[in-house]
């Protein structure tokens, strides 16, 4: 016992010296602590401009003895013209407001404003709307003033913008309504400081009400994507999923099949819930499949030939809604993503030009009708291009606001011979040659050689059949931009001859999974890669068309992935599962 004592005394003695040299350090500390000042005030200076100028460059409007008259008579009145300067460096967000000096008076010698129509465009166009004065918004201009709010818009640094008023009688005013009456009004324009606009493709804030930007612009907000471009975009509710279907045979007709009431999320994968398993045949129960969920579309997979036996309900990959059925075959949707949130929006990143803007996911609002055919935008280029993929005949008949004629199987399918509906990328493909849009020599012994533009591909040379064909009188509209055929390598893979090489648009999508839409130059520093018909500023001026393929990072940037099979972005809304890209 002595001796556990003294222990005990001895270990009681070191604790209490620890914590006395803590305390002690600490005194110490604080007798030599030492403070210094920053030498120079910090300072915050407000703005110290904010002047815009408003230049009138044409007398006030004066309407005498004005009438009714049609939008497009009243498109052809003398405007008002006025200048708007920001004579400041910072960018400043400007309000135009028509300013009516009779819309709160009940005197009746006043011409109401829901009589009168204005038309606010960009100097030396008719691009704005024609519309009732009364229809618009009001916005304070100043203190006790508010407008009809005609515009807003942005100046940067120095920037100047000009425009064109007009104002008419509307061609529905009556006799009672403006007979004998007076209107009047001012342009007046309030400022403020703004930050500056977010990157855009060129463009997109200046494109005037009518011109396909503005459509684009005025129906989207630009959002961030809830998954990352290289993944697979977060989709699916059985209702955004193509429908598919399948035979079944006199055999597996005897099957018991398990089934689900419902799913539920199990990670990245999904549990089937109020499983069961038939309990008779398929053949006598398929009438009860129809609104339930399988674990396959393949009947020896989703059931047994001996009653009673489920078949594994849990962490399935995908699972099976069942839409309709028959005693020999049913239909079905496959749900590959059981997040709940369907991905579908219009985001941003960069690319050639600047800022590109590009649909994702299972997009609705992106058709467009042009010579004549249904197309669907895939993005805006930071030039402000639109670039445009066909929808092809619609053999599924999905919902879209093209015309009819514009969805037939003659009018929209890129057949490139004849009935024919289907190319390959190039005859031959034992050469690091063929894996070009245009390429070189075959059995090169240099890089350069094998990848010269010299020779058009076999789906180029059907590509110009169809464009000769379908797009020839359209040239004009059509923009001059890079159409990307990646043929840089990577690993130091020698990329010639029948060497084995990796190109980066295969590494891009399947291993670092980072798609971009900068199309990189070839493995010399040069513009291989890069299709253009006469711009060889950005690009290489080797094509004769202004047509091409989707590149895999494109399709990527939709929403698909490699080694998955997603049918709810809207690239594969009408494609099945086949695709060329380059």
């Amino acid at each position: 016992m002595d001796i556990i004592e003294k222990e005990k005394k001895k270990r009681t003695i070191l604790y209490g010296l620890l914590v006395t040299v803590l305390v002690l350090i600490g005194v110490t500390y604080a007798y030599y602590r030492i403070t210094k000042t920053q030498t120079n005030s910090n300072v915050i200076g407000t703005r110290t401009c904010l002047d815009t100028t408003l230049t009138e460059e044409t007398s006030e409007i004066v309407l005498s003895d004005a009438f009714p008259i049609s939008d497009e008579d009243g498109l052809k009145q003398t405007p008002f013209t006025f200048t708007l300067t920001n004579n400041c460096d910072s960018y400043v967000k400007v309000t135009i407001a028509l300013v009516s000096e009779y819309r709160t008076s009940a005197n009746t010698a006043y011409l109401k404003d829901n009589y009168v129509k204005s038309n606010l465009s960009t100097k030396g166009t008719n691009d704005g709307s024609s519309v009732i004065l009364s229809t618009l918004s009001l916005g304070e201009v100043n203190t006790n003033t508010e407008g009809y709010v005609l515009k807003t818009t942005g100046l940067k640094n120095k920037e100047a913008k000009s425009f064109d008023l007009r104002l008419w009688l509307d061609s529905e005013t009556t006799n009672e309504q403006g007979l004998n009456k007076t209107w009047k009004g001012k342009i007046a324009v309030s400022v403020v400081a703004a930050d500056g606009p977010a990157p855009a493709p060129n463009g997109w804030y200046e494109a005037g009400s009518g011109t396909l930007l503005a459509s684009l612009r005025d129906s989207n907000t630009l959002k961030t994507p809830l998954t990352t471009p290289g993944s697979e975009v977060s989709a699916h509710t059985k209702d955004d999923v193509e429908s598919q279907s399948t035979s079944v045979s006199s055999t597996y007709q005897a099957y018991y099949i398990t089934y689900g009431t419902g799913y539920e999320a199990n990670g990245t994968n999904f549990n089937l819930t109020g499983t069961a398993v038939t309990s008779d045949t398929y053949a006598n129960s398929y009438s009860s499949l129809v609104g339930k969920y399988l674990v396959s579309n393949y009947i020896p997979n989703a059931g047994s030939s001996t009653a009673g036996t489920m078949k594994t309900t849990t962490n399935l990959s995908s699972v099976y809604y069942v839409v309709s059925a028959t005693s020999s075959s049913f239909t079905y949707k496959e749900i590959t993503s059981n997040k709940n949130t369907t991905e579908a929006l219009l985001a941003s990143t960069v690319d050639d030009y600047g800022t590109s803007y590009y649909f994702r996911g299972a997009v609705k609002n992106n058709y467009v009708e042009f010579a004549n055919k249904c197309w669907r935008i895939v993005r805006i280029t930071g030039d402000g291009s639109v670039k445009l993929v066909l929808h092809n005949d619609n053999t599924a008949g999905a919902a879209n606001p093209c015309s009819s004629a514009n969805n037939s199987t003659t009018a929209a399918f890129a057949r490139y011979s004849g009935t024919t509906y289907t190319s390959v990328f190039n005859e031959n493909w034992d050469d690091n040659a063929y894996m070009g849009f245009m390429y070189g020599q075959a059995g090169a012994s240099d890089y350069a050689s094998a990848h010269a533009n010299t020779n058009k591909s076999t789906i180029l040379k059907n590509l110009e059949s169809w464009y000769n064909n379908n797009l020839a009188s359209y040239e004009s509209k059509l923009a001059d931009t890079i159409w990307c055929n990646d043929k840089s390598t990577v690993s130091g893979g020698p990329g010639y001859g029948t060497n084995e090489t990796e190109y980066a648009a295969n590494n891009r999508l399947r291993s670092t999974k980072q798609p971009t839409l900068i199309c990189p130059n070839d493995n010399n520093g040069g513009k291989l890669s890069k299709f253009t018909v006469k711009d060889t500023t950005n690009g290489n001026g080797n094509l004769t068309y202004k047509i091409g393929l989707l590149t895999a990072d494109e399709i990527a940037f939709a929403g698909s992935t490699s080694y998955t099979y997603n049918r709810s972005t809207y690239l594969q809304e009408n494609t099945g599962t086949n695709w060329w890209w380059s």
